[in-house]
């Protein structure tokens, strides 16, 4: 049985699991001058896939794994970026690709190609050229990464919350983030991501019904049974030092996070 099948299953059985989940990387900026915890700096980034390849992972987008078999016990290691910076475009690109790697960027789809910049950002800016540092893709960008091979999902429309809206604002961010995105790359989208990791059930099975094929959170929530809509990822940070990089990787934290996040940062 496939680990795509095994997965399936558990979520039909609504059942918790213990087999190892694929290994999936949960990245936002990668930025030589950000100073926050969401910004890797580009070294830092480079060595990490550097070490990936070292040891022979190989690199799927999400919906790779969800639509194709994967061996049981290969080395794959799923990239993804939340939220859309530009810095994805101008310094994570060209890294991934001098490794042959793929990732799988989350978009808020609603700012994709304009000025919009994040609440959580503002305050971090004192002036026009901090704000450049926090600017998000354009379609153009978006468009030349698709033609490589890099993936695109959606992160909803706005960014919200989801478990604190109404299920009808839950529908109109989950369905028409995918509707739009669509739109724009002219292919189907089956990922998602849910905005600070923030779920529950009805937001699960709204995101499920609305047509994704798999979606992601970080980190794990307890008492939220691991299925496709539910797949953990590692979060990777600025603090990421290259030891906790490497420990955070190891199955025992991965299925152990809660005990050892304070050793992991979060």
């Amino acid at each position: 049985m496939n680990q795509q099948m095994m997965l399936h299953q558990d979520k039909r059985n609504n059942k918790n699991i213990d087999y190892d989940w694929p290994l999936i990387l949960a990245y936002h900026s990668v930025n030589q001058e950000r100073k926050d915890s969401l910004a890797v700096s580009t070294i830092d980034f480079d060595n990490q896939l550097a070490w990936l390849k070292k040891q022979g992972y190989r690199s799927l987008t999400l919906a790779e794994f969800l639509l194709q078999p994967v061996k049981k016990g290969e080395k794959v290691v799923i990239i993804t970026f939340d939220d859309g910076y530009a810095d994805n475009y101008h310094l994570a690109f060209p890294i991934l690709k001098r490794y042959g790697f793929v990732a799988t960027i989350f978009l808020v789809s609603d700012y994709i190609n304009t000025d919009q910049i994040f609440y959580w950002d503002v305050p971090k800016i004192s002036n026009n050229y901090e704000q450049s540092l926090y600017k998000l893709l354009t379609w153009e960008q978006v468009q030349e990464m698709l033609d490589y091979g890099i993936e695109f999902g959606s992160h909803t429309c706005t960014h919200p919350e989801l478990s604190s809206l109404s299920r009808e604002q839950c529908i109109e961010e989950i369905t028409r983030s995918r509707q739009d995105l669509e739109a724009k790359l002219g292919r189907e989208v089956v990922s998602f991501c849910y905005p600070r990791g923030k779920l529950n059930t009805e937001v699960i099975q709204l995101v499920e019904q609305a047509g994704y094929r798999g979606a992601v959170v970080t980190p794990k929530r307890s008492g939220i049974p691991l299925n496709p809509y539910t797949l953990r990822r590692v979060g990777i940070y600025q603090q990421t030092t290259p030891s906790v990089f490497r420990l955070k990787l190891t199955p025992l934290m991965r299925k152990n996070y809660e005990r050892f996040k304070w050793l992991l940062g979060a």
